[in-house]
């Protein structure tokens, strides 16, 4: 933090409309050479910058504070309490008593002390998405509206000491990233830090939002393997770019550091689930329910994980409980109980979810699919049809692929002895499936090139290589019933061809000789 010759640490500046400032403490700027030496220590902590050295920098100050040996380690402390209760927000890690500990030790200052810039804007820069439930962030909408009211005044008595004080050059950097992150930057440039600033303000200034420094992070992690929650947003950055692997190197180690924080739990959920493993996914997801009640995604995460997994009256009971709180992933929560009740047979159940999904997400093909699985499990064929309609629409609509729910409406179109309807489906999806099958075994190409260990490798390929079997099933169903349905229309010669084609699958070998038998000889 700096040596200072007299006065507190901590300068609150006056500005119009705000408490009025009084003097500086005036502290014993004589202490032994000890308590100096401690003092020095735990500055150096400060200026290092990660979450456990401020929480060892303001350890050693309540220690050298209750001795009375060094007046200034108490007004340092609440100093170090208030760059940890930004932290704790920068990091979700909302179980964090920093900012309650600053008020309590300022209160015990003799007036006219005063914390009051720094109280209201701690209490009103929003925490971590991922460390906090949907009704804590909605309960910080207040305190937001009354910082993006407040900012100049706020940032005009940040602005005078930001050059000499960290304290006041990283809440001015938090007030800057945060309303530059609602509000847009305006005709106002960002402070910036000073050349040779220390690693706490570096850290702060590259996890701006929207201007997250992956070079400024990289460094910091690698100059201080102590600064942990570099590996958080580095996580969350690569997960952003897709780069999986790489976001779960960066949140193995967050965790591995820091095993209580909830948003690097999350982040590696979604990374497990994206890679395909539910069980790794339903731990991460679980952690976080365990810590963070009522946190929206990982309970939807851990649902999700459960059904993969098979085990459906898990999920429904944490689905149960998202409905119970309400508002947020409503619709997700009605798709996935949906999903899990139907293969319990719960097909009436299952029904009333789908309708209610497809309420929230009405353009959702997933969900159209779904519809019309469920229809198709009671009995409503023509219910079916229109669903799977829907889907195949929407899809389009999007711009994406998905063979099954083409392969469906054909089903139901057959169903009907709507053969010449049906035919055209069916053809176009043994081709779709034959791309499916080959990013399949892209998948493999990729899973054998990363730096996965072996078993884990082995596990993954086992899986795509289950996925194969399935597609090249559907393949060679959506040519048998192409041949079906053109041997239903008299059209031998183009039913052929589909038979034969379908000949070639284990599976489907009997019944395509079968109907080769029956379409005669060429």
């Amino acid at each position: 933090m700096g040596e200072r010759a007299t006065a507190c640490w901590l300068l609150l500046l006056c500005a119009s409309g705000l408490p009025a400032c009084g003097p500086r403490p005036v502290l014993d700027p004589k202490p032994g050479i000890a308590v100096t030496a401690d003092l020095a220590s735990a500055d150096a902590l400060v200026r290092r910058g990660s979450y456990a050295s401020l929480r060892d920098a303001l350890a050693i100050y309540e220690r050298l504070a209750a001795t009375g040996d060094a007046p200034a380690a108490a007004l340092r402390a609440i100093d170090a309490a208030l760059l940890l209760a930004l932290r704790e927000r920068e990091l979700g890690l909302a179980s964090g008593r920093s900012l309650e500990r600053a008020v309590e030790m300022a209160n015990r200052q003799p007036p006219p002390y005063d914390i009051g810039v720094f109280l209201s804007l701690a209490e009103s820069l929003p925490w971590h998405p991922g460390g906090v439930s949907k009704e804590r962030q909605d309960g910080q909408l207040p305190s937001l509206r009354t910082m993006l009211k407040s900012w100049p005044a706020w940032r005009s008595q940040l602005l005078s000491g930001a050059e000499r004080d960290p304290l006041q050059a990283y809440f001015l950097l938090a007030l800057d990233c945060t309303r530059r992150s609602y509000q847009g930057e305006g005709d106002l440039p960002p402070w910036a830090p000073p050349a040779g600033a220390p690693p706490l303000l570096r850290f702060r200034a590259a996890v701006c939002p929207r201007l997250v420094d992956d070079a400024a992070l990289e460094a910091l992690a690698k100059n201080d393997p102590g600064f942990a929650e570099t590996h958080l947003f580095l996580g969350e950055q690569a997960l952003g770019n897709l780069t999986l692997r790489t976001a779960e190197k960066h949140l193995a180690e967050a965790v591995k550091a820091m095993p209580g924080l909830p948003p690097a739990w999350l982040l590696l959920g979604h990374v497990h689930l994206a890679i395909e493993e539910p069980d790794l996914a339903r731990d991460a997801y679980h952690r976080v329910n365990i810590a963070v009640p009522g946190q929206r995604e990982a309970m939807l995460g851990e649902a999700k994980s459960l059904s993969y997994l098979g085990r459906h009256e898990a999920a429904i009971i944490i689905l149960d409980e998202v409905e119970r709180l309400g508002t947020w992933y409503m619709g997700d929560m009605y798709y996935w109980r949906a999903w899990n009740r139907h293969r319990l047979a719960q097909h009436d159940a299952a029904n009333d979810d789908v309708l209610a999904s497809r309420q929230r997400m009405p353009m959702d093909p997933k969900v159209d699919s779904l519809a019309g699985v469920i229809a198709l499990a009671r009995q409503e064929v023509e219910r079916a049809e229109g669903e799977f309609r829907l889907a195949v629409q929407h899809y389009e609509g999007r711009g994406e692929r998905d063979c099954d729910s083409g392969y469906y409406l054909a089903s139901t179109l057959v169903m009907q002895r709507k053969w010449a309807e049906a035919a055209p489906f069916f053809e176009r999806a043994e081709p779709c499936y034959a791309l499916d099958e080959k990013a399949v075994r892209q998948r493999i190409a990729t899973i054998r090139a990363s730096d996965l260990p072996d078993d884990r490798q082995d596990r993954l390929v086992a899986a795509k290589e289950r996925d194969i079997l399935k597609v090249r099933l559907q393949q060679a169903r959506s040519c048998y019933n192409a041949a079906v349905a053109f041997a239903n229309l008299g059209e031998p010669g183009k039913a052929r061809p589909f038979a034969l084609r379908a000949l070639a699958n284990p599976e489907m070998k009997n019944l395509a000789e079968q109907l080769l038998a029956r379409l005669g000889p060429s």
